[in-house]
This record gives C-alpha cells, structure tokens and sequence, in this order.
C-alpha cells in the first residue's frame, strides 16, 4: 500500500497509469478490510468448534454415568431376587419341621396352606413391583440416553460444518495472496480440529 502512494505521487506518469494506481490501492483496501473481518470469523468460529466440542465431552460422560447407574441397578435388582429366594427357603425349611416337636407352635394343614398362598402373593407382589419399577428406570434412562446420544450426533454434525466453513474462509484468505506465510497459530488450530488445506 505504501508502495502505491509512493508510485501514485510520482508526477511522470500517465493518466492511465494513475488511474491503475488508484484502483489497485482501492482493491487492496478493500482486501485488508475483508481480511480482517476473516480473521475475526474464523477466530469466533475456533471458539465455537472448542466450546461444540467441550460440549460433546460432557454428554459422553453423561451418557458414561446413565450407563453404570443401569447396572448398579440392575445388580441391585438381582441382589433383591436372591433375598427374596433365601427367605422363601427358610420359610420353607421352618413349614416342614416336625409337628411334634413343636406341637403348640405348629399349623394345621389349611394354616399351612393359607401361609404358602399369602406367602406366594407377596412373593409376586414384589416381583410384579420389581420389574414395574426397574422398567420404568429403565425406560426413562434410555430415554436420557437416547437424547444424549442424538446431541452428541448434532454436535458432531455441527463441528463438521465449523470446519467446513472454516475451509473455505482459509481458501478464501489464500486467494487474496496475503497467505503465504500464515501464523504458526493458525496452523496449529487447523491441526487440531483436523482441518487441512
């Protein structure tokens, strides 16, 4: 730009010459100002591509802890199904003593079966209460699961987009000639986010 002021006042040259003149240094002016609002975009862009991918992070850990809540709690479930068993066989084992050992403590025959029937109606009880609740856990937490999945797929789409629009401001800024020697900084950005000329 210097150089064209310096040629622009030197009074040996044509009109047409001049004019040129002119014109280059209006191009080049207009050039330095859209580089400049290049570099602007892409630096709100690179911003954007960390935070989209800071974002991404934290839904895979979410999606990391919905996943070990689903077996802690499906451990728990078991866990209460081998409580349930244990107590039915000591149950069991108390219903089949001998009468005569306890003749005052011991139950009739319709007591007993009055005894197994409740017993078995409660045994159901829990279980149907059970799998209601460990499928309504369930069904929730694949829902969370499913709409952290889908964000992390808008993400993904939405970072492959940032570096597609970052591309084409790099190929934009090279076209202007001024792209020679670019920043080590950029360069390592473009790196880092996978986007290469």
């Amino acid at each position: 730009m210097k150089k064209l002021d310096i040629l622009g006042d030197n009074g040996n040259l044509r009109n047409e010459e001049q004019v040129a003149i002119i014109q280059a240094g209006t191009v080049l002016s207009l050039c330095e100002k859209w580089l400049k609002q290049i570099e602007g975009t892409e630096a709100a862009l690179t911003q954007k591509m960390m935070d989209l991918e800071n974002e991404k992070d934290l839904f895979s850990k979410q999606k990391g802890y919905l996943e070990e809540e689903l077996d802690y709690r499906k451990q728990a479930l078991d866990q209460a199904y081998m409580k349930i068993q244990e107590l039915e066989a000591t149950l069991y084992n108390a219903l089949q003593q001998d009468p005569g050992r306890r003749a005052s403590e011991s139950l009739n025959e319709v007591q007993r079966e009055d005894l197994r029937a409740a017993v078995e109606k409660v045994r159901r009880q829990i279980l149907r209460q059970s799998r209601e609740f460990d499928s309504q856990i369930l069904h929730e937490r694949m829902e969370l699961l499913q709409q952290a999945q889908q964000r992390i797929r808008e993400l993904e789409d939405k970072i492959e987009l940032q570096k597609r629009q970052l591309k084409e401001i790099e190929e934009k800024h090279s076209l202007c000639g001024l792209d020679d020697t670019p920043e080590p900084r950029n360069v390592d950005m473009k790196r880092a986010y996978g986007v290469y000329n």
